[in-house]
């Protein structure tokens, strides 16, 4: 009997052995995946973020699955391709950008290598071209879009402050992103009865914006879902307080950092979403398989932002708010 059971353990040990050996060989084996990643100004970084954390969960964990290549985001359309050059020589794995002009420019520069794309945020894949059929996407792209609300936050923001009848829109006129929701906006106006006043802007560098910047009359600004505008939110939210009328942004990060009000996604949520849908794309599943989603919308109100402008929020905007944030000024972001 003695001799039976040293027998069978040492089958055991010997399977044991067998299995450890063939793990560590499979480490070793295990090729590291490579995910570039290219954005549009720096609006996104907390898409990135989410979309990491979702990576990882996915399990492809930074530094062990996987390795980024993630240069400093792009300021204009001639450096996302310098970008995008750079990191697709590096033969990634997988291309994650964002937001619209990022895609833009994915596509067109993996229209012959055909590194797998996924985009996130996209204001409208289809309008912007990159790609035809959001239930079948062709080619090598899919990703996040955004919700066609933009009229609908309009009026969440003319619910602030109902005596506007004229809204100033800042927006980029080279952004195909910009031009959807100026069209989208425009016709929620006229049922709303209110007037926009939109102005283009460029960079920094060759467009100040300050109060002369804005029309008389104004009720509020509202900025597009487009990347230059939206990086220049802190501008904004100066000219804005000065005024002392309500800003509006498409972005849960901004709110929180001080801008009034804002009906739109939250970055992190999108980027995890976008996660999900790279780990199909990574285990094997074709872009043309895995149809674009949209992501959700919420309204958010900064009470403190809307008191020192001395707004007052009616209960029933409270009430519907899925976000309500109170910040300090001295919070915000560098």
């Amino acid at each position: 009997m003695r001799t039976k059971l040293l027998a069978i353990c040492g089958i055991l040990i010997f399977v044991l052995a067998v299995c450890l050996a063939k793990a560590t060989f499979m480490r070793k084996d295990e090729k590291t995946l490579i995910i570039a990643v290219v954005q549009f100004t720096c609006n996104n970084l907390d898409t990135l973020e989410g979309f990491k954390t979702g990576m990882a969960k996915a399990g492809y964990e930074e530094g062990r699955q996987v390795k980024y290549l993630i240069p400093e985001p792009a300021q204009s359309r001639e450096e996302l391709d310098r970008h995008l050059a750079q990191v697709l020589a590096q033969k990634p794995d997988l291309l994650f950008v964002s937001p619209t002009l990022a895609a833009v420019a994915a596509k067109a520069a993996t229209a012959a290598n055909r590194v797998p794309v996924i985009f996130a945020p996209v204001n409208d894949p289809v309008s912007s071209g990159v790609v035809a059929n959001i239930q079948t996407p062709e080619a090598n792209l899919t990703g996040v879009r955004l919700a066609p609300s933009e009229g609908r936050r309009l009026q969440a923001l003319l619910s602030l402050v109902p005596n506007a009848t004229k809204v100033f829109v800042p927006y980029n006129p080279k952004e195909s992103s910009a031009m959807e929701s100026l069209h989208q906006i425009r016709d929620a106006a006229m049922a709303l009865g209110v007037e926009i006043e939109a102005t283009p802007i460029g960079a920094p560098h060759e467009f100040p914006i300050t109060t002369e910047l804005i029309p008389a009359g104004a009720g509020a600004i509202f900025m597009l879902r487009e990347g230059l505008v939206m990086s220049r939110f802190k501008e904004f939210l100066t000219v804005a307080d000065a005024l002392g009328i309500p800003l509006s942004t498409p972005r849960l990060d901004q709110v929180e950092h001080g801008v009034t009000t804002g009906f739109g996604f939250i970055g992190t949520e999108v980027g995890m979403q976008a996660a999900r849908m790279a780990a199909l794309l990574l285990g094997g599943v074709p872009p043309s398989r895995i149809p674009v989603e949209t992501a959700q919308d919420y309204l958010f109100v900064n009470l403190e932002a809307a008191a020192q402008i001395g707004l007052e929020v009616k209960e029933s905007s409270l009430r519907q708010a899925s976000r309500v944030i109170v910040v300090r000024r001295t919070e915000q972001r560098p």
